[in-house]
């Protein structure tokens, strides 16, 4: 579920924060428009941030305590992302994710 943050009738959105429960299948989450950064976190144990913002890669960063890796890659799409399979880091599954995003 994306909340919009700067939901004003006469713009288009251009922040969105939600939730949403890891699963071991790809899943979109739409968030009304394609952003182009993207910071998420597992809130069910709180040992994990990943980040991804629109480069040259789809690849996102992960920290887990002090090491930084590079693991697996996020589809975004016009109306927001989709999480890949059976990841650890971003979907995993039964834990629940925070997410703020932005274009």
């Amino acid at each position: 579920m994306a909340v919009v943050l700067d939901n004003n009738s006469s713009v288009n959105p251009t922040v969105a924060s939600g939730t949403y429960a890891g699963t071991t299948a790809a899943q979109t989450i739409t968030v009304g428009f394609r952003p182009s950064w993207i910071i998420g976190g597992n809130q069910t144990d709180g040992d994990t941030i990943w980040w991804w913002h629109n480069s040259v890669t789809t690849t996102y960063m992960s920290i887990v305590a002090l090491v930084a890796t590079t693991t697996a890659t996020v589809t975004v799409t016009d109306h927001g992302f989709i999480l890949p399979a059976s990841d650890a880091i971003a979907n995993e599954n039964a834990k629940t994710y925070q997410f703020i995003c932005g274009r």
